[in-house]
C-alpha cells in the first residue's frame, strides 16, 4: 500500500503539474488553410503554394482572414471560401476577392456570412479556400480549412462493451487526445467499482463489437484505479484515427477484459479535467486515494455542452456538484450547478442547454478559469476537484514583410504565417508561405519584440521549399526543445520569424508573431520627402470608423485624404507627423459600402492605401 501511494503522490503531482502549464489560453480559435494543387479536384501539377489564416474571437462574431501565395502560373482571377470536403467539390460561400492585393490577402467576415451554420461547418472541416487562376479556371492551388487542435476521444467504459458482454456494476470514463502531430497519444482512465484489482490494461485493434489484438500495452501505466500517461501511437495511427481501437481492462475474474471502451473520434469541442483532492483550496477530510475523470463535449453550434464524470475513492456519497469560476489554486464562486437527477452513485451524466450556456462561460472554460468540483458530506467545500481545459490548440497569427525589419527594409516580397501551441506548451506547430523574395539563404525564429531585433531561438532554414515552411517544434528536440519557457517567449510577443537573403544578410522581411484578432498589418509605403513612413491601418474591411497609424523617421507636415471609387474627395485632415507613432480615425458610418483609397501627401510626395467599407 505504502508504495502504491508513493507512485499514486508521484503520477498526480506530474499531472498536476502538466494541468499547471495550461495557464496560456484565451479566448479565441485558430483556423488555417495549407493550399497547394494536389488538393484540387482534379489534382493540379504545380509547385505553388499558399497559406490562409482564420482567427475566430471568443464570442464568434469577427473572422480575421489573411492569405498569402506564391509561385502560381499568372495572376489570381478568383478566390473564394468553398463548401465541400477534403477530395470534393463544391459551391461558393464567401467571394475574397474584394480583400485581394496582389498574391496577398486580408479582410474580416462579419455579420450574417458568419452565421452559425458557417461556423460550424468550419469547425467540422467542410470549407476549403480555392485560388483561380487564369491558367487554372477551376482553381490552381485549393486547401482544406482546418482547425487547430490536438483531436480527443471521451470513453465510456463499461460490461456491456465486452465481446461477450460481462455482467458487472464497474464503470471507468477515459480521455485520449492524440496531439496534432500525431507522435503522442495521452490518456487518462478512472474505473470504479471492479470485482478486484486490475491485472492488464491494453489498446486492442478492432471495430466495436468485434475483438481484436493488443497494439499498445498500458499496463505499466496502471496506478490502482487510474491509468494515466502517453504513448507513440504510430504503429497503430490508422486504427486509432478510423475509430478500430479499444481500450480493455482486465481482472483476474475476468481476465479477458472486465470493462471495455471504444476510441471514437467525434465532431465536438473537447474539454477534460484530472479531479483529486490537490487541487481543493480547503483542507480534504479522506484517505488520499480519491480520485476522478472528467470530460465535457461541446457542439458547434455552441448550444449544447455534454458532461461526463467518474469518481472513485470519495469518504461517501456526491451530494453536489458544480462548475466554478476560478484558475488553478483559486476559488471561486459557483457559475453552473449540476442537477442531483445527473449524479448516479459515482457516475455523473448529463448535459447543459439554453441559458446556462453563455458566452462568458465559454470563453472562461476556454481560457481554463473553469474547475468542476465535487461535494460529500465530509467535505462540504469539495472533496475533489478539476481545472477544465481544452484541446484546441493556442493561436498566433503574423504578417510578414520588410516594414518590420529593424532598420526597416524596402521589399516587395510579403507572406503569411501561424504558429499553435498545445495546452501543455510542449509543442509548437508552425506553417508559412512568403511571396517576391529576392532570394534565400536561411530562416529563423528570434526572440524579441517588435522594432527590435533578438538572437536565434530556433532554426528554420532547412525546412524551407518553394516559399513555404511547415513543421513542428517539438519538446524532443535534440538541440533546442520547445518549452514553457519557448511558449512564454509567443504569449508576451516575443518571437518573430525573419527571412534572410544574400541582398539582406541580417534579414529581408520579417513577421511578428502575436494572438492580436485581426493583426495589424505594417505597409511599408515608401517615403514623403526622404522621411521613411510604416502605416497601419486598421480593421480593413471596416464598418463605422478605421484606424490609421503612421510612424514616421522625422517630423513632417501632411494631409491625409480618403476618396471614393470615382475619384471623389469625402474626407480629409491634417496632420503633423513626429518622430514615432501618429494615430487618425477615419470616419466610416455616413459613408456606402465599396472600396476607398486613403493617400497621405506632403509638399514632397504622396502614398495610397486601400480601405474597404462594409
Amino acid at each position: 500500500m505504502r508504495s502504491y501511494t508513493k507512485l499514486l503522490c508521484t503520477a498526480v503531482t506530474a499531472l498536476f503539474a502538466l494541468q499547471a502549464q495550461a495557464d496560456h489560453l484565451s479566448g479565441k480559435y485558430l483556423f488555417a488553410a495549407r493550399m497547394n494543387g494536389g488538393q484540387e479536384v482534379p489534382a493540379v501539377t504545380t509547385n505553388a503554394l499558399g497559406l490562409a489564416t482564420f482567427y475566430l474571437n471568443d464570442t464568434r462574431d469577427t473572422l480575421c482572414v489573411e492569405m498569402t501565395a506564391t509561385g502560381l502560373s499568372g495572376a489570381i482571377t478568383g478566390i473564394h471560401i468553398h463548401e465541400g470536403a477534403m477530395g470534393a467539390n463544391g459551391g461558393v460561400v464567401a467571394d475574397m476577392m474584394p480583400y485581394l492585393s496582389g498574391n496577398r490577402l486580408k479582410g474580416t467576415i462579419t455579420g450574417s456570412t458568419l452565421s452559425s451554420s458557417f461556423i460550424a461547418k468550419m469547425f467540422n472541416g467542410q470549407f476549403y479556400l480555392n485560388v483561380h487562376t487564369a491558367a487554372n479556371a477551376g482553381g490552381e492551388i485549393r486547401g482544406q480549412i482546418l482547425p487547430e487542435e490536438d483531436k480527443a476521444m471521451a470513453v465510456v467504459i463499461n460490461g456491456a462493451n465486452e465481446v461477450p458482454a460481462v455482467m458487472t456494476n464497474a464503470s471507468g470514463l477515459g480521455f485520449f487526445m492524440l496531439q496534432k502531430h500525431q507522435g503522442k497519444l495521452h490518456f487518462n482512465i478512472v474505473a470504479e467499482g471492479l470485482s478486484g484489482a486490475i491485472t492488464g490494461a491494453h489498446l486492442h485493434k478492432a471495430v466495436a463489437g468485434a475483438n481484436g489484438g493488443v497494439v499498445q500495452d498500458l499496463s505499466t501505466f496502471i496506478m490502482g484505479d487510474r491509468i494515466m500517461g502517453s504513448v507513440d501511437p504510430s504503429t497503430y495511427l490508422s486504427a486509432l484515427t478510423g475509430d478500430s481501437l479499444y481500450i480493455n481492462i482486465h481482472t483476474a475474474a475476468n481476465p479477458n477484459g472486465e470493462i471495455r471502451g471504444q476510441l471514437v473520434m467525434q465532431p465536438y469541442l473537447h474539454f477534460d479535467a484530472m479531479l483529486d483532492t490537490a487541487q481543493e483550496t480547503t483542507p480534504v477530510t479522506g484517505t488520499g486515494m480519491e480520485m476522478g475523470n472528467a470530460v465535457m463535449r461541446l457542439n458547434y453550434t455552441f448550444d449544447t455542452l455534454w458532461y461526463n464524470a467518474q469518481v472513485n475513492g470519495l469518504s461517501g456519497a456526491i451530494t453536489g456538484a458544480h462548475f466554478h469560476l476560478g484558475g488553478l489554486n483559486a476559488s471561486g464562486g459557483v457559475v453552473v450547478g449540476i442537477p442531483s437527477i445527473d449524479i448516479n452513485g459515482n457516475v455523473i451524466s448529463g448535459m447543459l442547454t439554453g441559458s446556462a450556456i453563455t458566452d462568458s462561460f465559454l470563453r472562461h472554460m476556454l481560457e481554463g478559469n473553469i474547475y468542476l468540483n465535487i461535494h460529500t458530506a465530509a467535505n462540504p467545500n469539495g472533496e475533489v476537484r478539476g481545472q477544465v481545459y481544452r484541446t484546441f490548440r493556442e493561436g498566433y497569427t503574423f504578417h510578414i514583410n520588410g516594414a518590420q525589419q529593424s532598420p526597416m527594409v524596402s521589399s516587395n516580397a510579403s507572406g503569411t504565417g501561424m504558429v499553435s501551441i498545445d495546452r501543455g506548451q510542449t509543442n509548437a506547430h508552425y506553417m508559412m508561405v512568403v511571396d517576391a523574395l529576392t532570394g534565400y539563404t536561411a530562416a529563423h525564429f528570434h526572440n524579441n519584440v517588435a522594432g527590435q531585433n533578438g538572437g536565434v531561438l530556433y532554426d528554420l532554414s532547412s525546412k524551407y521549399s518553394d516559399g513555404g515552411i511547415f513543421g513542428y517544434w517539438l519538446d524532443n528536440e535534440p538541440t533546442t526543445p520547445f518549452s514553457t519557457a519557448m511558449s512564454n517567449k509567443f504569449r508576451k510577443d516575443s518571437v518573430y520569424v525573419n527571412f534572410h537573403t544574400m541582398a539582406n544578410a541580417n534579414g529581408e522581411i520579417r513577421g511578428n508573431t502575436s494572438r492580436m484578432l485581426c493583426t495589424m498589418i505594417p505597409q511599408s509605403v515608401g517615403n514623403l520627402g526622404g522621411v521613411d513612413v510604416i502605416t497601419e491601418l486598421y480593421p480593413n474591411p471596416a464598418y463605422n470608423s478605421a484606424t490609421l497609424d503612421i510612424s514616421a523617421s522625422a517630423k513632417t507636415n501632411t494631409t491625409i485624404l480618403l476618396y471614393d471609387v470615382m475619384g471623389r474627395l469625402v474626407w480629409s485632415t491634417e496632420k503633423t507627423l513626429a518622430y514615432g507613432n501618429s494615430r487618425v480615425q477615419i470616419p466610416l458610418d455616413n459613408l456606402t459600402a465599396g472600396m476607398y483609397s486613403v493617400q497621405i501627401r506632403s509638399n514632397t510626395g504622396q502614398v495610397s492605401l486601400k480601405l474597404i467599407k462594409q
